[in-house]
């Protein structure tokens, strides 16, 4: 970062009306000499690498003007504009705002106008009338210094002396501050941009990552609810086949206490057959009752399983 201050040679340009200079004598003329000499030895450049740029002082006769005008302004790195009605209606100082403010915007800056407020200008004291006016609209919202009192006063008065020491500290100040030249805020901008897209990727990647390790862990969940169900799955059958084959031997077992019985009843009926009609009939009822005792145990098997 840099400052306005280590430039080798610091120019400033005055910007005002003559007409307002011829009326005042040259007070105008005196007033920048004064302010030129102040600040001089207030930021210690030699006389040689410092000056505040006049026309009256630096266009010398025959030279063009115009084009003398507009070099100063492209080499000044400040600009100190008095205040008059006639200022601001004037074409001229209207052309030397407009030419400053594109040198000052080049130079990455928007604090390097010092506006003194010398003589009442209406317009300033209602805020919709100045910012209808683009010079108007400059001071209006620069920092203006008012000298609408002190200009009445002789330079040599302690007040004037004391107003010209600080506004020269203010302007001082200013180029003393050390601020990003263009090209350093292009490069930040650039190390700005960049940042942001490498955070931006980064936010992504992440985010991509927690949704595949998401989507992992609801495939790893998806394939363990599975082996679950099929588990269970398994037990179901393997229970439902136990209850079958505990079934079948059941059913087994009460076939052969049937057969059984049946044998055993019809032993009975087979030895009580010599012993009369009534025996036999009480054999045959014997093994009818232990059959059906036998089918009702089959039958309460099956729908208990």
């Amino acid at each position: 970062m840099a400052a306005l201050t280590d430039l080798p040679e610091l120019i400033g340009f005055f910007s005002y009306s003559r007409d307002d200079d011829d009326d005042s004598h040259g007070t105008l003329s005196e007033l920048r000499d004064r302010i030129q000499r102040e600040l001089r030895g207030q930021l210690g450049r030699p006389p040689a690498k410092f000056r505040l740029w006049q026309d009256k002082e630096a266009i010398a006769p025959g030279k063009l003007w115009e084009g003398e005008i507009k070099a100063a302004i492209e080499q000044a790195v400040f600009f100190i504009p008095i205040v008059t009605p006639t200022a601001v209606r004037s074409q001229y100082c209207k052309h030397e705002f407009d030419a400053f403010l594109a040198s000052e915007r080049a130079l990455g800056r928007d604090d390097l106008v010092f506006p003194l407020y010398y003589i009442r200008v209406p317009a300033l004291e209602n805020e919709a009338e100045w910012r209808s006016d683009p010079v108007l609209t400059i001071i209006g919202q620069r920092q203006w210094t008012d000298w609408r009192n002190l200009r009445l006063l002789d330079l040599q008065d302690t007040r004037v002396r004391e107003a010209i020491a600080q506004f020269c500290a203010k302007v001082a100040d200013t180029l003393r501050r050390r601020v990003a030249s263009p090209e350093e805020k292009r490069q930040r901008a650039e190390a700005e941009r960049l940042a942001a897209e490498a955070a931006a990727h980064n936010r992504a990647e992440q985010e991509r990552l927690e949704e595949e390790t998401k989507r992992r862990a609801e495939e790893q969940e998806a394939r363990r609810q599975a082996e679950r169900e099929r588990a269970e799955a398994e037990q179901r059958q393997a229970d439902a086949n136990r209850r079958a084959n505990r079934e079948k031997s059941n059913e087994a077992g009460a076939l052969v206490l049937l057969f059984f019985v049946f044998l055993v009843g019809s032993a009975y009926v087979i030895r009580d057959l010599s012993r009369g009609f009534d025996v036999v009939a009480f054999g045959l009822l014997v093994v009818l009752l232990s059959f059906l005792a036998a089918l009702s145990y089959v039958i309460w098997l099956r729908i208990r399983g």
